[in-house]
């Protein structure tokens, strides 16, 4: 089985588009997954970033699908 390439936040970064501050609050966040070599070298994976899309990836439901108020009405929570 051939092992896929670990990158540095900073390499996934330019192929993403996406700077290594932004990668790094990914992972801090738990919504991107890594793999921690030490406390200070967290390295990540293609397949972890094209995981965490399919799960960041959100569609917008129809507007007929969702549910309508009046215009003008407030809307009501309960506390």
């Amino acid at each position: 089985m051939e092992q896929e390439r670990l990158l540095s936040p900073k390499q996934l970064g330019e192929i993403v588009g996406l700077s290594p501050a932004q990668i790094r609050a990914l992972m801090n966040d738990g919504r991107l997954e890594f793999v921690e070599i030490s406390s200070k070298t967290k390295m990540l994976t293609m397949s972890g970033w094209e995981r965490f899309q399919r799960n960041a990836t959100k569609v917008k439901r129809p507007e007929s699908d969702q549910p309508r108020l009046p215009l003008g009405e407030p809307q009501h929570h309960s506390l």
